[in-house]
C-alpha cells in the first residue's frame, strides 16, 4: 500500500482535527473501562488486565494482527504499555532493540563498509511483512538541526514501510505522550465541555538536567494543552526556548480552541496562579552549532540560587495546581520529592494513561 494512503502516526500535526478528538474520547473511554464496547476489568485484575466481552461476541479489535515495537533507545513506561496495549486488544507483539541481539542497522546511501551488517531499507522492509503496525522509538541527534526539526530517519522508516508506523518518540514529537497528557488534563475538567469546562492555566517549565535531553515531550506537551484550549506558558531561561515553529504551532492550535501560547524568562512569575505545571528538561537550540556553550549554561542552572528546578514553595504560588512529569524524574534535580509525594501530584496518572491512549491508537489505525 502507498505511504500516503497509510494510517501513520508521526505526529499529530499531521492528523485530522477529527481524529484526535476521537481519540480522545476512546482514551477517556478506555480509562473508564469502556473501550471497544468491551466491560472493564475484573475487579483486583490491575488496570493491565484483558478487558471482558460484554456479550457482543465481537472479536476484539487486534484479534489475528501483529504488532512490531522498534526501539533504538531506552524505554520502560512506552515499551511495557505498548506491548500491553497490543495484547490487550488481541494482538501478539514482538520486541526488537537494534544492535542487541539483532543486526546493528546503517542508513544512508553509500556502500556498507562499517561494522552495521543490515540497511534499515531491508530490516523495515522485512518486518513490514511480518507485522500490521510498526513502533518505533528513534530520538533527536542533537547534532543535525534539519535532520531532527523534520524527523528525517522516523520518515525514512515510514517511506520504507508498507504498515503504518506509530511514533514512539522521536526527534521532535512524543505523539502517545501528547494524547495521554491531554486526556489526563481532560479527566481533571480542561477543555471538556459543558459546566465542567475550563482553559486553566498549564505552564510548561523548563527544568534543570545534566544531559541536554530532546525537546519531543516539552514540544508535544505544549502542542496538548494548547489543543485543549488551555492558557499556556512556556517558562524557560534565555538560550533555552523551544523551535520557532513548534512554537506557531500551538500558537495555531490554541487559536482554534480558544486558548492562548506565551514565553516567559521568569519562573516564580509564571507559577503564580498556574493550575497545572508540566516540568521538563531539554537542551538549548545552541547544542547544535556550539554544544560546549549550551552545557555550561545549562550546568549553571542545576543547582544553587539560580536553578529552576520545582520546589514545594514554587508549586505553593499556584492555585493548588497539578504537578506533571512524563517520567522518568530526577529527583532533587528537576523537582523535589515532597512534590511528588504532594495529592495534587499526577505523573502516575500520565504513565497509567499511557495505556489507554495506546490502545485508542492501534484502534484507529486498525477500524
Amino acid at each position: 500500500m502507498p505511504e500516503s494512503e497509510l494510517r501513520h502516526l508521526l505526529n499529530w500535526n499531521e492528523v485530522p482535527p477529527g481524529t484526535w478528538a476521537h481519540c480522545l474520547d476512546r482514551t477517556a473511554a478506555y480509562a473508564c473501562g469502556e473501550g471497544a464496547g468491551l466491560g472493564p476489568p475484573a475487579v483486583g485484575a490491575g488496570v493491565g488486565a484483558p478487558v471482558v466481552g460484554a456479550g457482543s461476541g465481537a472479536p476484539a479489535v487486534g484479534a489475528g494482527r501483529e504488532v512490531v515495537l522498534v526501539f533504538f533507545n531506552d524505554s520502560l513506561r512506552t515499551r511495557v504499555s505498548m506491548e500491553m496495549a497490543a495484547r490487550g486488544l488481541g494482538a501478539g507483539v514482538s520486541t526488537v532493540v537494534p544492535g542487541q541481539g539483532t543486526w546493528g542497522f546503517a542508513w544512508g546511501p553509500g556502500a556498507m563498509t562499517g561494522g552495521e551488517a543490515e540497511h534499515i531499507e531491508e530490516a523495515v522492509g522485512v518486518l513490514s511483512r511480518y507485522a500490521d503496525v510498526l513502533g518505533v522509538r528513534l530520538f533527536a541527534s542533537g547534532t543535525d538541526l534539519e535532520a531532527d526539526r523534520t524527523d528525517a530517519r522516523l520518515r525514512q522508516i515510514a517511506a520504507a514501510a508498507s504498515v503504518p508506523v506509530v511514533n514512539l518518540e522521536s526527534a521532535w514529537y512524543h505523539p502517545c505522550q501528547e494524547l495521554a497528557d491531554a486526556a489526563v488534563l481532560y479527566s481533571l475538567g480542561f477543555g471538556s465541555e459543558g459546566e465542567r469546562a475550563r482553559r486553566g492555566k498549564f505552564v510548561l517549565s523548563w527544568a534543570p538536567h545534566p544531559r541536554p535531553l530532546p525537546m519531543a515531550v516539552a514540544n508535544s506537551a505544549m502542542m496538548a494543552a494548547a489543543r485543549l484550549g488551555m492558557d499556556v506558558t512556556v517558562a524557560r531561561p534565555g538560550g533555552f526556548g523551544l523551535d520557532g515553529a513548534v512554537m506557531d504551532a500551538a500558537r495555531a492550535a490554541a487559536a482554534g480552541s480558544g486558548g492562548s501560547v506565551e514565553e516567559s524568562s521568569d519562573q516564580r512569575a509564571a507559577f503564580e496562579g498556574a493550575d497545572v505545571i508540566y516540568a521538563k528538561g531539554w537542551g538549548g537550540m545552541g547544542r547544535y552549532d556550539d554544544p560546549a556553550a549550551e552545557e555550561a549554561a545549562r550546568t549553571a542552572l542545576l543547582s544553587g540560587p539560580a536553578s529552576w528546578r520545582v520546589t514545594r514553595k514554587l508549586m505553593d504560588s499556584t492555585r493548588e495546581a497539578r504537578f506533571m512529569h512524563c517520567l522518568p524524574v530526577r529527583r532533587g534535580v528537576v523537582v523535589d520529592a515532597d512534590v511528588l509525594s504532594h495529592p495534587t501530584a499526577v505523573h502516575l496518572d500520565q504513565a497509567e494513561y499511557r495505556l489507554h491512549a495506546q490502545k485508542a491508537i492501534l484502534e484507529w489505525i486498525w477500524s
